[in-house]
């Protein structure tokens, strides 16, 4: 356990700490590029920072008192995943991500760091793709502002789901405030809330752009994006809207090049770990052992979700299960069923040698090597998602024979016999809602269905595995949906009051 005893402060620390209007946007000594040196900048440069901002360690600058959830996107990942009904952890050991699975209030209200976090994180995100867009002003540099285009819109599709309801009936709500590579420092301080609509707007636009920009590109590997993840960025962001006819086109536009969806060689037995592996993957950040997020051991998305490699999940008994319920809804010929414990047993053999695994424990996601190091490749898209979007889209835009047949083609390739049964576009949709639950179970997508579909989250039920403490039920659309907007922003950003922040959930 050397890894683990070179980070010891299992405490969680609470705090307040700078917000969007200063922290985020205020440009340190040095920093600063004048018109007369902007075609002097290689947007190379910046868009490596971009990109290695996603799986960046300590990204709130904490030093030695780094939170141990700070290592990137993927904390947001399982955060969401934790806020819903499908993923379980049973033990609260060293504290980590028992707060959000549980819904206590440090992880909802507006004045802890655990809140902070997602604003600074994405608007940082944010940031980091407007320095580049600075630098790419002319069309000689199309393919590197299409790339940053492209990251600012993934970032913001983030930020407008989390912090407001979906997209229909929701439109003219208060979502998030819009910063671009143009917008002047007098107007970061006095910022408020764009509508719903105009931060898709805002998305629509950048990701059209991108399109075109990366029509030629051709990237050296799937770390950086190309024209394909701006079509699967289109195709999730038209299907939030329910713009059924261009989910559907950019969905099967995205998924043209990948082939057919990964099999069990892929799916089960490479354990997530190697991109070079998945051919379905589309976007994803390739870790090596020199990455400072593998050199802290344990401060990575792996450490906390793996029931077998080395960190937080198996030194604590913090694994990250499936819910009874969800594991009930997968037929037994489902290959993807081999993903979890089917009871209690003993593993042996990983970086933690033997480990007593419960029943439901994930095996998804498994261990790099008997070093511990846990350099797991992460993934933000796959072209299974838009398979699922794409037969979606048609049966809700009135092609439901059509739908069926791809949803069909689809599960056919985790469960030989599968037969939809739907009879209309809503219970196409409604089937491609489970299989999208059981397929990107731990990446991120359970929780932002549950907002997009107005569904409740539903724990309390016979049999439950969910924990006494956790055993909560939300309506669809409760307050439980909103992050609240940190403190310091509301009290730095002159343009976002008390009375403009989301309601704090009655828990």
């Amino acid at each position: 356990m050397n890894k683990i005893l070179k980070y010891t402060a299992f405490t969680v620390l609470l705090g307040l700490f700078g917000s969007c209007s200063d922290d985020f946007f205020n440009a340190e000594s040095g920093d600063i590029i004048t018109s007369g040196q902007m075609n002097d900048v290689d947007p190379a440069a910046g868009l490596n920072g971009m990109y290695s901002y996603l799986y960046k360690f300590d990204t709130m600058g904490y030093g030695d008192d780094a939170q141990h959830y700070d290592y990137g996107f993927h904390h947001i990942v399982l955060c969401s995943d934790l806020w819903g009904q499908d993923m379980v952890q049973y033990s609260s050991k060293y504290g980590w991500y028992y707060n959000d699975y549980k819904f206590d209030q440090t992880s909802r209200a507006y004045q802890y760091i655990s809140v902070y976090y997602f604003w600074n994180y994405l608007y940082k995100l944010i940031k980091s793709a407007n320095d580049v867009l600075k630098t790419t002003v002319d069309d000689s540099k199309k393919e590197e502002r299409g790339q940053a285009l492209g990251m600012r819109a993934f970032a913001y599709l983030t930020l407008v789901q989390m912090y407001q309801h979906t997209y229909s009936g929701h439109e003219n709500d208060p979502a998030v405030p819009i910063v671009l590579e143009t917008t002047e420092p007098d107007v970061l301080s006095n910022n408020p809330r764009a509508s719903v609509q105009a931060v898709y707007d805002q998305i629509e636009k950048d990701l059209l752009q991108a399109h075109g920009d990366l029509a030629e590109f051709q990237r050296l590997n799937i770390t950086y994006i190309n024209q394909s993840v701006i079509s699967g960025l289109l195709a999730r962001m038209y299907l939030l809207k329910e713009d059924w006819f261009n989910a559907a086109k950019y969905a099967r536009e995205a998924r043209a090049s990948y082939g057919s969806p990964a099999d069990k060689a892929e799916l089960i037995d490479e354990g997530y770990i190697d991109m070079n592996k998945h051919h379905t993957w589309m976007f994803a950040s390739h870790l090596t052992t020199d990455a400072e997020v593998v050199q802290t051991g344990i401060i990575n998305f792996i450490s906390h979700i793996s029931s077998t490699a080395y960190g937080y999940s198996t030194a604590g008994g913090m694994y990250k299960n499936i819910s009874s319920g969800l594991y009930k809804l997968i037929p037994d010929n489902d290959i993807r069923k081999g993903w979890f414990a089917d009871k209690e047993f003993i593993y042996e053999g990983g970086p933690m040698e033997v480990l007593r695994l419960p029943k439901y424990a994930n095996l998804k996601y498994m261990w790099y090597d008997l070093e511990g190091n846990n350099c797991n490749d992460l993934c933000y898209m796959r072209s299974e998602e838009m398979w699922l979007i794409e037969a979606e889209a048609l049966a809700m835009g009135g092609d439901v024979a059509a739908g069926k047949s791809l949803l069909e083609d689809f599960v056919k390739t985790r469960q030989p016999d599968y037969v939809c049964n739907a009879s209309d576009g809503k219970g196409v949709q409604d089937a491609c809602w489970l299989q999208r639950r059981i397929e990107f179970w731990g990446e991120g997508v359970a929780w932002f269905d549950l907002k997009r579909l107005k569904k409740p989250i539903v724990r309390k039920y016979d049999n439950t595995n969910h924990n006494s403490d956790a055993q909560y039920d939300f309506p669809a659309e409760d307050d439980i949906f909103r992050i609240m907007i940190p403190r310091k922003e509301i009290q730095d950003n002159n343009g976002i009051g008390e009375t403009d922040n989301n309601k704090m959930p009655n828990i």
